[in-house]
């Protein structure tokens, strides 16, 4: 049996794999449920031409959206380099390798660094879920100017 701690990081270790394979087609996106609470607030600190810095979502729905629309010309694989998990606040942070490739031809355009703070909560089945997500990224130009929104 798991503890607390271990079942912490499965089931991030998991999100960013299926995030990798699932959260950016509109066919898949319904594998990311399990992930994020229906009310989950996202602030994406990146400038987006046209939007607001930083970039909220405020709930499942319009996350989902956003990285739907957001990836129809491009994919992008979160490797974790580290978590770390607080128990206690039932805080995640964890350190990425993000690359991103063209759809077209799986090309890699970039390797970029970022941070991820999530908040946790437990669901109804007493199972994990995102109720907040923070994300910084170490080259801010690099990573909006390949999102066509």
């Amino acid at each position: 049996m798991k503890n607390k701690y271990e079942e912490i990081k499965s089931f991030m270790v998991d999100y960013f794999k299926d995030y990798s394979a699932y959260a950016q087609d509109t066919d898949t996106m319904p594998k990311m449920d399990r992930y994020w609470t229906p009310d989950i607030l996202v602030t994406a600190y990146m400038k987006l031409k046209g939007r607001d810095y930083p970039l909220q979502f405020k709930n499942r729905k319009h996350w989902q959206n956003f990285l739907i629309e957001g990836h129809r010309k491009i994919w992008e694989n979160l490797i974790p380099k580290e978590i770390m998990i607080d128990l206690e606040t039932m805080k995640v942070t964890s350190l990425l390798q993000i690359k991103k490739f063209d759809r077209t031809n799986d090309k890699q355009l970039c390797d970029l660094d970022g941070i991820c703070y999530y908040r946790l909560a437990m669901n109804g089945d007493k199972n994990p879920q995102i109720k907040t997500l923070d994300f910084f990224t170490g080259d801010q130009a690099m990573f909006t100017q390949l999102y066509e929104i």
